[in-house]
């Protein structure tokens, strides 16, 4: 471990762990002999992990409250600076295998409410406050092999159909519910095989004036309302109109 590397983790981890060791650590040691290598309660199942550091618990609480392995609280108090409570970082080469900087598994066996990450945010000032941020950046210059980063996906591994894979709920309602700001080739790609692409129920689809809906998979035939008119285009030719100014009348 580099020395800049080593007096970082020494000055991120030693308060989280110094409780548990129960002494000063001494800056002569070097930083295994100052952490807790196992620290574990009961006899849990635990996976055949490769792990420096391993914290595992096994319980039967009946009292209704939290049960906790590790607890890492931070109260910052200053206004200009990074709180970062908890810094993963994974710089990794490997070819096969599956490389992951953050990895939580949950193994659901009651009936009751579960979550593998979950999120809360308060916010009580001004200023944006996000439950999950993912920035991605493709930096890849290559043709070779498959040239994409994805910020989140979504798998469902069966065998029964998951129940959704994005549901955006909550009593508090929402201004936008789901807002795309991003340049995109398209927006909304809808590739799976589904009885209904986008089911509206009682909402309503609304165009800016000159937009188009497509009616054809090369986008030729286009539907459009424009300067007071309904219009039909084949390309740039339009077709038929239908002016939206005129009485009622069957077509």
């Amino acid at each position: 471990m580099q020395p800049g590397r080593r007096r970082f983790v020494r000055t991120a981890l030693l308060p989280v762990f110094g409780a548990l060791v129960g002494r000063e650590a001494d800056a002569q040691e070097t930083l295994p002999d100052m952490l807790p290598r196992r620290f574990i309660v009961g006899e849990p199942e635990i996976p055949p992990l490769d792990t420096s550091i391993l914290f595992a618990r096994e319980g039967a609480h009946e009292t209704g409250g939290t049960v906790e392995v590790l607890s890492l609280i931070q109260d910052e108090k200053g206004e200009n600076c990074f709180p970062w409570t908890v810094y993963a970082q994974l710089r990794t080469k490997h070819r096969g295998g599956d490389a992951v900087g953050y990895y939580a598994r949950l193994y659901k066996d009651g009936p009751g409410w579960s979550a593998g990450m979950h999120s809360e945010v308060f916010s009580q000032n001004w200023g944006v406050g996000i439950g999950v941020n993912i920035e991605v950046a493709n930096q890849y210059e290559g043709d070779d092999g498959f040239n994409g980063i994805i910020g989140c996906e979504m798998q469902s591994l069966g065998p029964r159909k998951a129940l959704a894979g994005l549901q955006v709920e909550g009593a508090g309602g929402y201004e936008t519910q789901i807002r795309l700001r991003g340049e995109a080739d398209t927006g909304i790609d809808v590739v799976s095989e589904c009885g209904v692409g986008i089911n509206l129920r009682e909402n309503s689809l609304r165009l800016s004036e000159g937009s188009c809906i497509e009616l054809d998979a090369q986008g030729e035939v286009k539907l459009r309302y424009t300067d007071g008119h309904i219009e039909f285009l084949n390309g740039d030719r339009r077709i038929a109109h239908i002016p939206v100014d005129t009485e009622d009348h069957a077509l």
